[in-house]
């Protein structure tokens, strides 16, 4: 923010101010697994309540659930030690497998593997293998949890996430939630989710 901005600035705005953020962290903290979006009728109704424009409210929106992508990507640096996870949900006739984590100064690795029986599965257009659907990591708000990678072959795939900052060495009492979504970006959930601890 510029000097200019910071001298035009009202003190007694200061308290309202950090509400806002703490509303904005309570959010966070509350829709990180599946943040969503207002419906349009939803801003259309709080547009006229409180006196704003329509589209200045889903900017504002937009704006909060784009937030993951201002945050620096961490690179792990100084590994450590591997932690041995293998812990396996069966779901949707796939094999869902938490590896390890690979522990680092500066953050954790962890590794998602999915198998299947291929020779069960129908046969698949190319474009419905590119169509790849995409699993995001949560663990709990404490966490970020960025997508590094996935790669595969017939009825394997490999996930690899970053996660900020380390998790402790002892993983008893946390919860992997992988969930399912359309895109990359992680903004169209399928409904599908499967949760391995720790």
């Amino acid at each position: 923010m510029s000097e200019q901005h910071s001298k035009n600035y009202d003190s007694r705005l200061v308290t309202l101010d950090e509400q806002i953020c703490a509303l904005l962290q309570q959010r966070k903290e509350q829709s990180a697994h599946t943040p969503g979006f207002p419906s349009d009728d939803t801003i259309s109704k709080w547009a006229k309540q409180y006196g704003f424009d329509d589209t200045f409210l889903a900017m504002f929106f937009q704006l909060i659930k784009s937030e993951k992508y201002y945050t620096s990507n961490v690179e792990p640096t100084g590994f450590r030690h591997y932690i041995p996870v293998l812990k396996t949900v069966e779901g949707g006739e796939r094999l869902y497998t938490v590896s390890y984590v690979r522990q680092y100064d500066n953050a954790s690795v962890v590794q998602l593997l999915i198998d299947w029986d291929e020779q069960q599965e129908p046969q698949l257009t190319i474009q419905q293998k590119l169509e790849r659907k995409h699993f995001g990591l949560y663990i709990d708000a404490s966490y970020e949890c960025r997508s590094k990678g996935t790669g595969g072959s017939n009825g394997h795939e490999s996930s690899t996430y970053v996660v900020t900052p380390p998790l402790p060495d002892d993983l008893s009492g946390l919860h992997f939630v992988f969930t399912e979504y359309e895109d990359a970006f992680e903004e169209k959930p399928t409904g599908w989710a499967i949760t391995i601890q720790g």
